[in-house]
């Protein structure tokens, strides 16, 4: 029998939702979800042993699938004399090549399987945070029998429980298909998961959000981390009250430590890290233990690359490069998503033998490079300094080799007369974190402008990373800086 894996309390209506109303939406949907997740439930207390053997099958399958029905993986392999027989487990993937961006555009066509029915390929894009979107194709299959049974595991970690009444501050999902979006909006008010629409982020949106949530008798609560800290600010400098919630869950971007601290004081529990994207979905979360992200293995192969794609020493931090398991429609292999982290080869606290991944720093584009090819990346940087001053809103941009500007938004509250002041207090603190080969200038601005996907990068840099460049697209021609700086507001989906 399954160990438990559920937190929290279980109402009787969350067992409704469970053995009755969510059994039924995969009847009226044709998925498995409910499934799956009882099988992620119990393997992911198998030993580690057991899940590389099911993780080694799904790749088997999944690559000979590839090789025969794949016009772009069987000319790669085929011009490298392999076969599928040379590909077993996940340490022999790195005689592939490494999937990027720009290799999956110039592919078009050549990356769709020939054996999947037009009628069931779902058309996908991410959320274009690098200034482009990805476009590509999915499954009914890949997207809902397997990464929602993921994402349900995933918050069944943090101890939220199919059928509380979660909040996620985020823009509602809308699907192309009315059958889909009919299904997805069903599904929403059964599980009682709300979405409360963040705006354009200005104090008359983020008051409607704080409204909301204290009303709303949420146990849990979701949504990026910057989005959640700036509802907490608000919050407090307003003295709104913010009932406590049972869990929070973070995702889309990196969970900083003066954000924890923040999320904790208003909302009570330590917040939880998801690591999801739309081309995977759900990748990574943390446990209780709160010591890194368990890689949900079964489905997901993650590996840790250096130079020429190749892997790097346990606990060495390096690329990411990403096998899903469950795309037949547009198989993703060593797909390189441009972040960056380590993985940790101690066993978790927890129990559960799921590799874990820690230093989870961001994206390639978000490091500093000096002169002499160090990388700074955004948790070697002193935070907390800009929080400790009052700061509402920060960013920096390195737009040439040797400088950074700090963008920096302050609350009204903060005395006028003492930020010059606190401007050059934090110039010198910066300066300390990043060395005397970067000069820092701190400019304050009204606001700052996310990217189109609604995403606030702490760091974005234009300047290519050295090494991380030979085996990750460079996308620092993109659009990454503040999209605006001055008086307007935010908008864009949270990913």
């Amino acid at each position: 029998m399954a160990r438990a894996s559920r937190g929290g309390t279980v109402s009787l209506y969350n067992q409704i939702v469970r053995y009755g109303l969510a059994p039924a939406m995969d009847l009226i949907r044709g998925t498995r979800t409910m499934r799956h997740l009882r099988e992620l439930e119990e393997s992911q207390w198998w030993p580690a042993e057991r899940i590389e053997e099911l993780q080694s099958r799904r790749l088997q399958a999944l690559v000979k699938h590839a090789y025969v029905h794949v016009p772009y993986y069987r000319q790669i392999m085929q011009r490298a004399g392999l076969t599928p027989d040379d590909i077993r487990t996940s340490g022999d993937l790195s005689i592939l090549p490494v999937l990027t961006r720009q290799a999956i555009r110039s592919a078009g066509d050549s990356l769709i399987a020939d054996n999947v029915p037009r009628s069931a390929l779902r058309p996908t894009s991410t959320s274009g945070s690098t200034g482009e979107p990805l476009h590509f194709y999915s499954t009914v299959e890949d997207q809902f029998s397997r990464g929602l049974a993921r994402s349900f595991r995933a918050l069944e970690w943090a101890g939220v429980n199919i059928g509380d009444r979660h909040a996620t501050v985020s823009r509602p999902r809308h699907y192309a298909r009315r059958r889909e979006q009919l299904l997805n909006d069903a599904s929403q008010r059964v599980r009682r998961s709300v979405a409360i629409n963040y705006g354009s982020l200005s104090d008359e949106s983020l008051s409607a959000v704080v409204a909301q949530l204290s009303r709303g008798r949420f146990t849990s609560l979701g949504g990026s981390p910057p989005l959640l800290a700036l509802v907490a600010d608000y919050a407090r400098i307003h003295s709104a009250s913010m009932p406590p919630v049972r869990a929070i869950v973070c995702g889309g971007e990196q969970l900083f430590p003066h954000e924890r601290r923040l999320l904790r004081a208003t909302w009570g529990p330590e917040p939880h890290s998801k690591y999801s994207s739309y081309e995977i979905y759900d990748i990574a979360a943390e446990c209780d233990a709160h010591e890194g992200v368990h890689v949900q293995a079964e489905d997901v192969i993650v590996e840790i690359t250096g130079e020429r794609g190749l892997p790097v020493p346990a606990g060495q931090t390096g690329s990411l490069c990403l096998t899903n398991l469950h795309n037949y429609a547009m198989p993703f292999i060593r797909y390189a998503i441009g972040d960056i982290g380590s993985a940790d080869p101690e066993p978790c606290r927890c129990g559960r033998s799921l590799p874990r991944l820690k230093d989870m720093i961001g994206r390639t584009t978000e490091l500093i490079v000096t002169p002499s090819g160090r990388r700074i990346f955004a948790a070697d940087i002193d935070l907390e300094a800009f929080s400790a001053l009052g700061i509402r809103q920060f960013q920096i941009l390195q737009e040439d080799i040797g400088s950074v500007t700090a963008f920096i938004v302050w609350h009204d509250d903060v005395d006028p007369t003492a930020r010059v002041d606190q401007e050059r207090e934090l110039s010198h603190t910066l300066s300390r974190s990043m060395g005397s080969e970067i000069s820092v200038t701190v400019r304050a601005v009204p606001w700052i402008m996310p990217t189109p996907a609604g995403k606030h990068m702490v760091v974005v840099s234009k300047i290519a990373p050295r090494h991380l460049d030979t085996i990750i697209e460079d996308e620092n021609g993109a659009d990454t800086a503040p999209r605006s700086i001055g008086t307007g507001g935010l908008d864009g989906q949270i990913q």
